[in-house]
């Protein structure tokens, strides 16, 4: 028997010094026995997947002719390694079929595969399986949540799997070969030629299926979940799959590989037809597909806007999630760019939270983040060299290292700016006996961070809440600062609020001791902040979905970000927030409605007009009318409508979803909020709708926004409505330009 060393050596003699190989001409119509036994240095291609289509919703197999069906939400191709390649969202899509067995080799078997990733996945993501659940045969090629190549197989009918250390590279095309010979008793695998891992396997013979082999491509096949969602799709690009019966030498591998030149640059096209969603916004900022939560980082970087975000392509949820990119010229019509910060093996493994942008006094631009290991939460740094594009992380990270002594909640969310020659941040935690507050640090080179103790502490006997994320300080043009925080844990909804007051020497003083809700009703949540190029104070925010897992699984999206605002201070320390100015460049053909005479029971204001991307304009006088409001998402039955009103009696803005859908997994609630107009008074009113988001701006000072879900494809009428009363109006609506 020989020793282990023995082997890797006999191993490495016969990689290096083998040469030439066996010319075999291929059948492209019948398949073709093997020959027994296998040539030592044959290469002969045995099955092929070229992913050429241009369109359908199937792919086949170059030798049998084989059609593996492309199942998903969204079927996308686009530029590959040699003519088209299958893209795959990471969340549904995947290719099915099955393979003879009666060709594969059992001896010494090669597997050629080029892989693009986009995202890596929360589970162990499939790029090629061939093997089916529980089956001790097949070979499955995959990676793990950093990207490593993760080979499983089966010799003799028993399984074993390794994993690189190295990773595929996301947004680039990587070339990956496995060579497994059981008749040499070794597996070997290559990654852009380079052999990356080389390891002694049983001698005996590869074990696949009796007859045939379940082949999977995109997805692993025993699958992995975490609840409702599969975690183990592939997010990128596919493309020229090859099985090969032979060794995967040196002189092979390099055979194989020039047949190949890889583009410089993957350009994913995601094709994502969201034709017949009629909830899908157009014209808010929204990612291709995937999660996005929490909007952070706004700023203005190399003649563009840069907007960062919560993100996730392969799980609509919280479970390793990275850094999103969304950039605009004009803050109106934004572009997804490639994630651009992601976890990591080390301290930051279990997942990239929030953070925020700034560009340092040398004029570098750097992100703040928090990072976290699974048990707790540090904070990190990182650089770009290329306007944001890419980030290039500390290597000292993290440069806070965990909590201080005196907060025991979580602790995340760093918000940073300079002044007076010093770099300040404030984190988002609490004392769970007391309640929420910030932390604050100081630095003077953006590397050595001292701790200064509590900012501010909240109350949360108060209502002020147990822990608080997302904290914002911004300077007003008056000098007086903002403390911006979202107040959660606690039994109540998340909301924004804010205290106006001074930031001196590492504490927060506040002008009053209760803080100001941001929105009239509670909807709009972490808005991030900067200065336009303009001046204007402008803010952007996440309005959550609100919605079942089951129902955003089924339209693969989920959340999205509010339009621009800007934020004045008025004299008694309230946020003035306005729609920003340049939202007027979205308007199209407008259609007008002067002197409309509002009566209780009264319908068909707007003559028949239906639609649910535009923007409404409306003047109203008030009148004596107790409701006065507009209903959206109207269908002709009235079975499903969307009410938006408000109560002169209980001075309140109402946001009336019960209604809105028959779909019971969307939101069907009732919102409120607080809010004082005088009777008889006029209300300036801008309403933006965009599928399933309202935002509404009142007299150029307040804001609120909604989501309503109808499921009906003509659930798209819009009308005013008054009741107790009459009122009159002027309205005018505008069709929105599509970016």
């Amino acid at each position: 028997m020989k020793s282990k060393i023995t082997q890797l050596l006999s191993i490495a003699f016969t990689l290096f010094s083998i040469s030439g190989c066996i010319s075999c001409s291929k059948d492209e119509t019948k398949p073709v026995p093997d020959p027994d036994p296998e040539p030592v240095n044959e290469l002969r291609e045995v099955y092929e997947f070229k992913m050429d289509e241009s369109s359908g919703t199937d792919t086949k197999e170059v030798h049998t002719g084989n059609s593996f069906g492309i199942e998903g939400n969204h079927i996308s191709r686009m530029t590959g390694v040699k003519g088209q390649s299958l893209f795959f969202d990471g969340l549904s899509n995947q290719v099915v079929g099955e393979l003879p067995t009666n060709l594969m080799p059992n001896k010494n078997l090669i597997v050629s595969v080029w892989a693009a990733p986009k995202s890596y996945p929360v589970g162990t993501a499939g790029i090629l399986a061939m093997t089916s659940p529980g089956a001790n045969s097949g070979l499955s090629l995959a990676i793990n949540k950093f990207g490593q190549i993760v080979v499983k197989y089966h010799i003799n009918g028993v399984a074993q799997e390794q994993v690189t250390t190295e990773s595929l590279d996301r947004n680039e095309w990587n070339h990956v070969v496995v060579g497994l010979s059981a008749e040499k008793s070794y597996l070997i695998i290559y990654l852009n030629k380079v052999a990356l891992k080389t390891v002694v396997v049983p001698s005996g013979e590869i074990s696949w299926a009796a007859t045939t082999i379940p082949v999977k491509i995109g997805k692993n096949t025993n699958g992995e979940k975490m609840g409702i969602y599969d975690v183990d799709y592939f997010s990128g690009s596919i493309d020229e799959i090859k099985v090969y019966a032979g060794e995967a030498t040196q002189q092979n591998v390099a055979q194989i590989s020039a047949n190949y030149t890889a583009p410089d640059q993957v350009n994913f096209n995601y094709g994502m037809d969201y034709s017949e969603d009629t909830n899908r916004p157009r014209y808010h900022p929204i990612p291709d597909y995937g999660w996005a939560n929490e909007s952070y980082g706004l700023v203005y970087q190399g003649n563009a806007y840069h907007m960062f975000y919560q993100k996730n392509d392969v799980f609509l949820g919280i479970a390793q999630q990275n850094w999103g990119h969304l950039t605009s010229p004009d803050l109106i019509h934004w572009e997804e760019q490639n994630a651009v910060l992601w976890p990591t093996e080390g301290w930051d493994h279990y997942g990239i939270w929030s953070g925020c942008s700034v560009i340092l006094e040398d004029g570098t631009p750097a992100v703040v983040y928090t990072g976290v290991d699974g048990i707790k939460a540090g904070i990190g740094t990182a650089i770009s060299q290329d306007n944001y594009q890419t980030l290039i992380k500390n290597v000292d990270n993290p440069v806070i290292a965990m909590a201080p002594s005196d907060v025991d909640m979580d602790f995340r969310d760093p918000f940073v700016w300079h002044k007076d020659g010093e770099y300040h941040m404030v984190i988002g935690s609490g004392i769970a006996s007391i309640g929420a507050n910030v932390v604050y640090y100081s630095s003077t080179d953006f590397e050595n961070w001292t701790y200064g103790g509590i900012a501010y502490q909240g109350q949360k006997n108060e209502g002020e809440g147990q822990f608080w994320e997302m904290p914002v300080i911004y300077e007003f043009p008056n000098g007086k600062e903002m403390l911006l925080v979202q107040k959660t844990p606690d039994n109540t909804p998340a909301v924004t609020t804010y205290w106006i007051g001074d930031f001196v020497d590492g504490k927060f003083i506040p002008d009053f001791a209760e803080a100001k809700k941001l929105e009239v009703v509670n909807g709009f949540l972490s808005p991030t902040v900067t200065t336009d190029n303009a001046g204007n104070i402008t803010a952007i925010g996440i309005i959550p979905d609100e919605v079942g897992p089951q129902f955003q699984m089924e339209q693969g999206w989920a959340n999205l970000f509010s339009l621009p605002q800007v934020w004045t201070l008025n004299a008694t320390d309230d946020i003035i927030i306005s729609p920003h100015p340049d939202l007027t460049g979205l308007r199209g053909e407008q259609q007008q409605f002067n002197g409309i005479a509002l009566t209780e029971g009264g319908a068909d204001y707007l003559n028949g007009y239906s639609g649910r991307h535009f923007e409404m304009s409306a003047t109203i006088e008030t009148g004596d009318a107790d409701l006065i409001g507009f209903i959206l998402g109207k269908t002709p039955d009235n079975e499903e409508l969307y009410k938006v009103y408000y109560d002169m009696v209980n001075q309140e803005w109402v946001v009336d979803a019960s209604n809105a859908s028959s779909d019971q997994r969307v939101r069907k609630d009732v919102r409120k909020g607080a809010y004082t107009i005088e009777p008889g008074s006029t209300i300036n009113l801008r309403v933006f709708v965009d599928g399933s988001v309202l935002e509404v701006f009142i007299n150029d000072k307040s804001h609120f926004t909604g989501r309503f879900f109808p499921t009906s494809g003509n659930a798209n009428g819009v009308d005013l409505f008054v009741a107790g009363g009459t009122a009159t109006a002027n309205v005018t609506i505008y069709n929105i330009i599509d970016n």
